[in-house]
Formats: structure tokens, sequence, C-alpha cells
């Protein structure tokens, strides 16, 4: 019994054992029946307060669901203290060659060397594992080995660097060494972006479809040639006329990647919800957390705009925001499998949000605040990209470390 409880029922029974009136009245049946149902209903109660702010595991329909309360109850004897140590910063160099303008994103190397994308010079800067410049991989262009609005970075099961040139309709080959090998062409899989790949080399993405006039977003998955096998999801696009309608940008936000055992996590954060399927597209897990939504400012929408860029075509008159901001902007998988979601939740401090972090059963342990977009944790280092108080975007490493 909860010590809490049992001080709540010794109190009620020194209150029957000194009251008068109730040891004329009731006998001692009477007495203890009614002690009985005091404490039943102190411990209802009680339950009933101490699971509004527990994990609850259960199966619905053969898929395991865990629901998190708003505020972390992390089990007993899981390590909750988590600290970050900043080991260098890439990307805000006063060397022209160094300087990163616009990070689309970044992957890293089994040496640690850092591939960052960046968007607005249209080539790769590559950094080795002490955070030095080494050289940069491709330039603007059409040509082989040129590229136009590269839109996503990653290392192949070859170790291949593949670059999404999404301006070329293409995808483009490089050895880590920056040598250009070869483009295979997407043309026929319209908007393909996004890609993440598994330890066989299968791909999975995010592509548009047209249904009968309709737009549709589809997750997919493919093969290492890129043949469907099966899709994750499938989500409306209501956007038909320029002229007259208007598109959130958040309606473009769902993340996905691939664990270890190749299990993919999927999210679409228009509801704190996770799902965990099997490498043959089958929902096995759910991670549900209650949360508050965050209010949209127009100093957020002004931050947001700054940072979208305009194309030529009009993108940012074409955006209407939400009153409210999703449940989550990103999220993460280290090498022991704990799930970090980067939260629109302000903590307070100067542009910092929380970071809701999650042990390996999908059990909701701590809430930390930080400036960090965590992307990749490997041997006990976290990379992120992070903005600086000047408002320029550099990726940081940190060192990671975990106590009681």
């Amino acid at each position: 019994m909860n010590k809490y409880l049992q001080i709540v029922v010794l109190q009620c029974g020194a209150l029957y054992n000194n009251c008068e009136c109730c040891r004329v009245k009731i006998d001692r049946e009477g007495r203890m029946k009614k002690i009985l149902i005091t404490i039943f209903g102190l411990f209802f109660i009680f339950s009933l307060i101490i699971q509004a702010h527990a994990q609850k595991v259960k199966t619905v329909e053969g898929v395991q669901v865990v629901e998190n309360p708003e505020k972390p109850e992390p089990p007993k004897d899981v390590p909750t203290r988590f600290k970050l140590v900043e080991d260098f910063k890439i990307g805000d160099s006063e060397v022209e060659e160094e300087m990163i303008a616009q990070v689309t994103s970044f992957v890293v190397d089994d040496k640690g060397s850092i591939y960052a994308l960046d968007w607005k010079s249209n080539n790769v800067k590559v950094f080795d594992n002490n955070g030095t410049f080494v050289h940069t991989i491709g330039k603007q262009g059409q040509g082989p080995g040129e590229l136009s609005f590269p839109s996503g970075i990653l290392i192949t099961t070859e170790n291949e660097l593949l670059v999404e040139d999404a301006g070329n309709r293409r995808l483009a080959y490089f050895t880590l060494e920056g040598e250009f090998l070869r483009n295979v062409s997407v043309a026929d899989k319209t908007s393909l972006t996004n890609l993440v790949i598994d330890s066989k080399g299968n791909f999975l993405g995010r592509q548009f479809i047209i249904e009968e006039g309709d737009l549709f977003f589809e997750i997919r998955k493919f093969d290492k040639d890129l043949k469907n096998l099966f899709t994750i999801e499938k989500i409306p696009f209501n956007f038909r006329d320029p002229q007259k309608d208007k598109m959130n940008p958040f309606d473009f936000v769902q993340i996905y990647l691939f664990d270890k055992d190749d299990r993919i996590y999927y999210g679409n954060p228009k509801e704190y919800e996770i799902q965990i399927f099997n490498p043959e597209g089958t929902v096995t897990k759910k991670i549900v957390k209650k949360f508050k939504a965050e209010k949209i400012t127009e100093e957020d929408i002004e931050k947001i705009m700054d940072r979208i860029p305009d194309m030529g075509f009009g993108v940012k008159n074409i955006l209407e925001f939400p009153k409210q901001f999703p449940a989550y902007e990103a999220f993460s998988l280290d090498e022991q499998g704990r799930l970090f979601v980067r939260s629109f939740n302000k903590s307070g401090g100067k542009d910092e949000v929380f970071l809701d972090i999650f042990d390996t059963e999908g059990i909701y342990i701590v809430r930390f605040p930080t400036k960090a977009s965590p992307r990749i944790w490997e041997n006990n280092k976290m990379y992120a990209i992070e903005e600086t108080d000047e408002g320029f975007q550099v990726i940081k490493r940190y060192t990671v470390t975990w106590e009681k």
C-alpha cells in the first residue's frame, strides 16, 4: 500500500475510534464496514490521481500502444539526467569556402566526417571528425557532378554519397572523396524527396501523386532500384488554385526514419503519435503523448518566413499559418534506441524549446530545454543544427552523457 494512503487510512481509523456518537450508534461490524467503504473510496480516488500522470500500455487490434502523460513520469532505475558538452561547431567561419549559407541536411560517415548539404550554394561541404574543413563536393549547374536546388543527402550501403538533385530531377552519386560517379533520373517520380535508407539499401521517401485530378502526398518504401514496395500513408493535398487557395506550411511536415533493425518510425505531427512499422510495412507499435499545443505568434511567423526561399514564384504569398504549432517538429533515435522528439513548446530561454525524451520502450522519461535540433546520434555524440544569436544556422557536435 502506498505510504501516503497508509497515513490517510490511519487518520480515518482514528476519526472513527474517537467519535463517541459512532461507538454508541454503530456496532463493531458496521463500523468496520464503513471504514472499509471509506478506504476503498480513497484508494479509488488516489489511483485515479496516479493514473492521470502514469503511462499506460495496452494492445489495440494487435498493436501495442504506449500512452504517455503530458509531464514525464520515468520508471525506476532509468537514467534521466541528460548532459550535453559542445565539442565544436561548423558553418560560421569567416573563410568563405567553409561557410554554410543554408543547411538542408547532413550525414556523418564511419570516421566521424561530416557532409553538410548547402542548399543555397548548391554543394556539399566536408569536414573531418575534428570539425576542420576538408573540401567541397559539387557546384551549381546541370552537368555531371553539378547540382540545382539539392534537397537531401545520405550515405548508401555501398559507401557512396547520394545527393537529391531536385532541380535537375535526379539523384547524383559521388565517392566520399568527392569524385562524381553517376546520375539516376527520377523524372518519372513526381517530386520524390526526403529519402532515408535502411541497412539493405531500401529507401523511404515522400512523393507527390495525382489521382483523378486530386493531389496526394505518399510516404513510400522503395527497393534499391526505386521500385515501389508499399505505402505508409497517403495524405490529401488540398491546393488547386494559387490565386485563391492558401497552404498551411506544416502540412508538408511528415517525419520518418529507419532504426538499426530496419523498422520504420513514422509521424504526422498533427497528433502526438509516432507509429512503428516492421520492415514489411505492418504497424506493430504506437507511442502516444498528451500535449498542450503552443500558440504561433507574429514573431514566430516572421522567423519562419525569413527562412523560406521564394524561389521566384511567390511561395511566401500563398502560405497561411494556423493558430497553433503542430505536436512536434522532428524526432531522432540514438544508438540505444531512445527516442528524442523536438517539440514546439518554448522553455522560456531565448530560442529554446523542449526536447521530449523516451526510453527504448517508448516511456516518456525526461524533458530537456535546448536550442539544438538533433539529427544524428553516434558513438555518444549528438550532431545537431542550431541557430546562432545572429540568426545563422550551424552544425554542432556534442558529447552526450547520461546519469540516473
